[in-house]
Formats: structure tokens, sequence, C-alpha cells
């Protein structure tokens, strides 16, 4: 059965850093400590975000306010121009009763039944009403050109509400916490650090799950499959032995041999290895239960697949 002492202890890791970057205030954390899932990791000054949310909730209560004081002006603009509408239409009827009146009278003061004075009236007045009726078309043409819109005032208004979202966000990512269990590695700073961000401060191990990458010769692989039972030792104490299965084969592995040349033909060589040694290739062991005091990440383990005590 395969086996081989080629092979270390893993896990997932996740490189802790901050989103945004400030003077470290307070790190409750130290290094090997464990952690739970939700756990203050460390806190970035949040002042100045505080401020940034401050001004930006201020900017937009002046847009806001700039946007009511547009919508005001507008209900007078679409009033005026109502009103100018209305105009029209007195100025239509008054027109059409000049015209009338002008057409009624004009036989009469040809055969002199009404005085000449009063038809002259009469024509005055028409064109007083022709007069005034194109000067109300003109101030209603003005009305409906000067309305405004209100487009440019609510885009504002979605601006500094964006900004204001996205200095509430900043604000708080200034409070870093666990994003999963595991323990502590590499913290070597203090607080009143200034960090800059997505600066990596310390690395968090996942000890929920463990596994063991195991390297094993090609010539093993075909014996090998995702599922089979797995007894892996950790150097730490090799008379414990550890359940595991097999949850992955590495499909490829780099070829250090081979030169690649950008937009070239393949370079070979002018050399023969009379020596062939088989590659290796990884093959990925989740464990099982595994003594967490046996566990520590990067640990040297042999594993043994479809054989030892834990496969029996």
């Amino acid at each position: 059965m395969p086996s081989t002492d080629d092979a270390t202890i893993d896990a997932d890791v996740v490189h802790v850093a901050s989103v945004v970057g400030g003077r470290i205030v307070d790190i409750p954390v130290a290094e090997n400590m464990h952690v739970a899932k939700g756990d203050l990791l460390f806190q970035i000054d949040p002042v100045p975000y505080s401020l940034t949310v401050a001004q930006t909730q201020a900017d937009l209560s002046v847009a806001q306010a700039a946007l009511d004081t547009q919508r005001r002006v507008l209900s007078t603009q679409r009033s005026t121009a109502t009103i100018s509408a209305d105009q029209v239409q007195r100025a239509k009827a008054n027109l059409g009763l000049a015209e009338r009146t002008v057409e009624r009278l004009g036989p009469l003061a040809s055969k002199g039944y009404v005085p000449a004075q009063q038809f002259d009236q009469a024509q005055t007045a028409r064109h007083d009403a022709t007069t005034s009726l194109q000067q109300a078309r003109e101030q209603q043409t003005a009305a409906v050109q000067a309305i405004d819109t209100e487009a440019g005032a609510e885009a504002t208004v979605r601006a500094r509400q964006a900004a204001l979202d996205i200095a509430r966000h900043a604000l708080n990512d200034t409070t870093v916490r666990a994003t999963h269990g595991g323990r502590v590695v590499g913290l070597s700073v203090l607080t009143g650090e200034i960090v800059a961000p997505a600066q990596t401060l310390f690395t968090l191990v996942n000890d929920d799950e463990w596994f063991v990458v195991a390297n094993f010769r090609e010539t093993d692989l075909h014996a090998i499959a995702v599922g089979d039972c797995v007894t892996a030792f950790s150097m730490i104490d090799r008379a414990r032995p550890i359940k595991g299965t097999v949850q992955g084969i590495g499909a490829g592995v780099l070829d250090t041999d081979r030169i690649s040349l950008p937009r070239s033909v393949p370079y070979i060589e002018r050399s023969l290895n009379w020596v062939r040694v088989a590659q290796r290739f990884p093959v990925r062991i989740r464990l099982e239960n595994p003594p967490q005091q046996l566990m520590r990440l990067g640990a040297t383990a042999v594993v043994e697949v479809k054989h030892g005590d834990a496969c029996r």
C-alpha cells in the first residue's frame, strides 16, 4: 500500500488585515492565542472615520435641503405656467367677444344705425384684445421654458447618500473580527502601530479542520483514490495514529526542467538525464478528530494509504 514520509500538517489560514488604514488602538489577542468566530482581533482608531461620517451626513442634509428648495421653486414655476395658460384662455375669449362685436356693429355703422365712434371703439377693443392674446401667449411660453428640473438636485442627493454609505462602511471596517475560530500566528505589532489598508498583521490558523499534504510518487497514484482511508502520524508523537480520508489528488506540478520563452519555439536542453526520478504529486488528506496537541501547521507527518492502525 502507498506510504510516504514526505508530508506536512496543513490547515486553512486567513491572513488578517484591515480594509482601512489607521492607528491601532486595541489588540486584545496574543501570539498562539485561540479565538472564536466573531471575537475582536484588533481595532483601528475610529475617530477620523466617525468625523467623515458626520461630514458626509451634513453634506447629505445640505443636498436634501437644496432639493426641497428646488421642489418649492418648481412648484412656483408650474403654478406660474398654469396661471399663464389661464390668461391665454381669457385673452382668447376677450378677442372672440371683440371680433363678434365688430362683426355685429359693422353693417349697422355702414347704414348709420349706430354712431361711427361706437364702431371705432369696437375696432380698437379688437386690436387691444389681439395684442393682449399675443402678450399672454409670449408670457405662457416664457413661463413654460422657465420650469426647471429637479434631476440635478436628486442626483446630488444620491451622490451624498452614497458617500455617507461608504463612510459608514469604512467606519465599520475599523473593527476587525475573526471570520472563524483558530489560533493567532505571527503577531508582532502593538497598539499605536499605524497600518496601511490590506497590510497583513498576523495569520489566523483555522483549527476546526486539519489536513495532511502528502507528496506521493507518480508510480503510486494508481493505488490512491478519493475517499480512501489513511493512517497518519504526526512526528510530534509517532505513537498515536490519526485516521484520515483522501480528499483530493494534485492535478499538476511545476516542471522545473522545462523553460518557456514567450512567443518562441520550445527550448530543449542538449543533455540527457539517464537517471529517471519519479515526479511527486501532492495528495490532500482530511484528518478526522485529530488530537489538537499534535496539530501544528507545517509539522512533519507520515501517511499510509489503505493501511495502518487507523484503517483497521
